[in-house]
């Protein structure tokens, strides 16, 4: 995510009011750009659902795919 992108601010504010393991890296830093480069995220907002091995099951960028992911986790084939 980044400070300035207002759809980040709308997935940042709904993960506030859930449970769910992982971080929000800001694209803007150093280190966030190169967390963004590894996972090879070219925009954002996005979200990028790990395994427990760290392996990607899926990648969403918008919030009601997002929605849709958590609520059916069998779409993450974990």
């Amino acid at each position: 995510m980044t400070p300035m992108c207002p759809n980040c601010a709308e997935i940042k504010e709904f993960l506030q009011t859930i449970e769910l393991k992982g971080e929000i890296i800001d694209a803007t830093t150093d280190d966030g750009l190169k967390e963004a480069e590894k996972l090879s995220v070219m925009g954002v907002p996005m979200m990028v659902f790990l395994d427990s091995e760290g392996k990607e099951k899926s990648r969403e960028n918008n919030l009601d795919d997002i929605k849709k992911i958590l609520d059916n986790k069998s779409l993450l084939d974990v």
